[in-house]
């Protein structure tokens, strides 16, 4: 990998990580359905316009004549429309559960971090239903990430806060958005399917917004810095750094650096908000962390077998 790659990434790691605290500070002044409403619709306007400004970019290096280009415009434009209602659908699911977590006064956002990251051991699970078996590092990396939630989810009195069940819950719908993205992101521009599936959240949230939540205009005023911090730098910003950082390079590193953001997320949270993690969760989030990575990293090949087995990277 370049070290130009790897800053990048490195960088959309942090992003990602500080979002964290966006996340929990806004919580403190409206509740999840308007913060992911105006969150993601904000994140779509100015993914849009970015795509505005890539468009001609694109025209510009083709060489292909118009009506080809006409033509694999109006495909490129149905198979958008479906990946990104499927893909904003899964994602307004996950973004529920992720923000409804810090509702939970337990909650803190170097634990919700870390408890997201599990969607790298998930991945892998997941896809056993389409018979791609995983490598002998996945299995360790899953059964040592279960030893590290024990250690930062259940207390000495073993009680399990809802809150984490909620955002353990939103790791497990963010699986399958990472499989959606993975079936459709070769068919699709990526910053309009991230720009789509945002609006679609969006939309999603709205009525919950008016009818649910019914927030005070000086509500969304307060929390309106924390919003759009994430929608812009997370949702946005952070997104197209992702798309020239991994170009042209390995997924399994590129995976293993994006996964730093749970360690940001605790740094994050402990400078801004004061959230200090206990010695039991901090030992569960290096356990984790570890698991993670084990996990990222390529599997040796335990059968000589004239037939390959599929192995999943679960950074996809």
């Amino acid at each position: 990998m370049k070290l130009k790659n790897g800053i990048i990434l490195f960088v959309c790691a942090f992003i990602w990580g500080v979002a964290f605290v966006g996340q929990d500070a806004a919580d403190e002044f409206v509740a999840p359905f308007t913060f992911n409403c105006l969150r993601f619709g904000i994140g779509a306007i100015f993914l849009f316009l970015v795509s505005l400004v890539m468009d001609p970019l694109k025209r510009f290096r083709r060489e292909k004549s118009p009506k080809q280009e006409l033509e694999e415009t109006k495909t490129d434009y149905r198979v958008l429309f479906l990946a990104g209602t499927l893909c904003g659908v899964a994602l307004f699911g996950l973004s529920f559960f992720q923000q409804y977590g810090f509702v939970d006064p337990k909650m803190t956002s170097g634990k919700a971090g870390f408890l997201t990251a599990t969607y790298i051991l998930m991945v892998p699970l997941v896809r056993l239903f389409q018979k791609k078996i995983p490598g002998i590092n996945v299995w360790v990396g899953v059964f040592l990430g279960l030893f590290g939630l024990y250690f930062l989810c259940i207390s000495e009195e073993f009680e399990f806060s809802w809150g984490d069940a909620m955002v353990l819950s939103c790791a497990l719908v963010n699986t399958f958005h990472i499989l959606l993205v993975e079936k459709f992101s070769p068919k699709c521009d990526p910053v309009k399917l991230c720009a789509l599936q945002c609006a679609v959240v969006s939309i999603l949230n709205l009525p919950f917004m008016f009818f649910v939540d019914k927030p005070a205009l000086v509500d969304i005023g307060s929390a309106m810095p924390a919003i759009l911090f994430c929608a812009i730098m997370s949702s946005g910003i952070a997104y197209c750094l992702q798309l020239f950082g991994q170009r042209n390079v390995n997924p399994t590193p590129a995976a293993m650096i994006m996964s730093l953001e749970s360690v940001f997320s605790a740094i994050a949270g402990a400078v801004v908000l004061g959230q200090i993690l206990p010695m039991r969760q901090i030992v569960g989030c290096v356990i984790l962390f570890a698991a993670i990575l084990l996990a990222q990293l390529p599997s040796p090949r335990l059968f000589n077998r004239k037939e390959e087995i599929s192995r999943v990277d679960s950074g996809q």
